[in-house]
């Protein structure tokens, strides 16, 4: 399908941010590969907010504690010495857009609960309520006497909340970087995003209320999701689905262009996927199983005018066939 579509980062931008990515990632890249970098970075904002999405949606730089990298080196897992090599460098490079801060690492490394990359978690909390982790998420739980407190550190997670089993009714909320979500009876979903954080309703309903704004709180309903910020909250969009379709296997492309949907598949991989600038308006419609990337990748070889090689162990590129 070949239908344009006005996307706020232009596809073809956002594929060329991607394979600067992936070059950097390369043992044999040379110190004027890096100042083409960062002259194409600086070159256009747009280029700069194309950059910040694709570190957003991989994750590949900070899944580490800054403690395990000297070991992690000596590893034999190609995958993941390629990864702390490159960190090593951008780190030398002294750019501070990859927010590879130690604070950043030990807050997912030592969080209650984590997921790593490509996985997906459930567990069930003291309450008997059910908490799914996305791919590369993190959380904190502390319940006490009170209150039922989830603090979401990284990622996205789906919770089905139980009946406060205690002889108190505690209320229960999740607390993200945009403030704080309360679950009134319901099965809801909280994702920490670029600049914002968002949230959706599947059943029952939640308060949604902005950290730096106590008077701008809203009651979301099932079938409502919404994006927020510390000061406000957007307008309510329309969710249709029973739960994420991530929680059920599932990554769902809804007309996405090609560029947008590696960067999906991105998140649930060791490794890391591009695709050429030419070829990166394709769109993309369907419902794809996140555990075998490989039928992905087959299909839309097989559906589209497009071949899939792999550059290194760890890079696989789309190009125009």
């Amino acid at each position: 399908m070949l239908r344009e579509n006005n996307h706020d980062i232009n596809p073809a931008v956002l594929a060329e941010a991607a394979e600067w990515f992936a070059l950097l990632g390369c043992e044999s890249t040379s110190h004027t590969e890096h100042e083409q970098w960062e002259a194409w970075l600086n070159a256009k904002p747009e280029h700069r907010a194309a950059w910040q999405r694709v570190e957003f949606f991989t994750h590949k730089f900070n899944s580490l504690p800054a403690q395990a990298s000297i070991s992690a080196l000596n590893s034999p897992n190609l995958q993941r010495r390629q990864a702390l090599k490159t960190l090593a460098v951008l780190c030398a490079l002294g750019m501070s857009s990859w927010h590879v801060s130690r604070q950043g690492y030990w807050q997912a490394w030592t969080a209650d609960f984590h997921s790593g990359v490509g996985e997906i978690e459930t567990i069930t909390l003291a309450d008997g309520s059910i908490v799914t982790l996305d791919t590369a998420s993190a959380i904190n739980v502390d319940f006490s006497p009170n209150l039922r407190r989830l603090t979401l550190v990284r990622g996205e997670i789906y919770i089905e909340t139980a009946h406060d089993n205690s002889n108190v009714h505690r209320p229960f909320v999740v607390d993200c970087s945009a403030g704080r979500v309360r679950a009134l009876g319901t099965r809801f979903s909280v994702r920490e995003q670029t600049t914002d954080c968002h949230a959706a309703v599947y059943q029952g309903a939640i308060n949604i209320q902005p950290a730096n704004n106590t008077t701008s709180s809203q009651i979301l309903k099932a079938g409502q999701a919404a994006n927020f910020n510390r000061e406000q909250i957007d307008v309510v969009t329309k969710v249709e689905a029973h739960q994420p379709a991530w929680s059920q296997g599932i990554l769902l492309a809804d007309n996405l262009p090609l560029s947008e949907f590696v960067l999906q598949l991105n998140r649930y991989r060791h490794g890391f996927i591009t695709c050429a600038p030419e070829i990166a308006h394709l769109r993309i419609v369907g419902a794809f199983p996140i555990h075998d990337q490989e039928r992905i990748l087959a299909l839309l070889q097989e559906t589209l005018p497009l071949s899939v090689s792999k550059q290194t162990p760890w890079w696989v590129r789309i190009d125009k066939r």
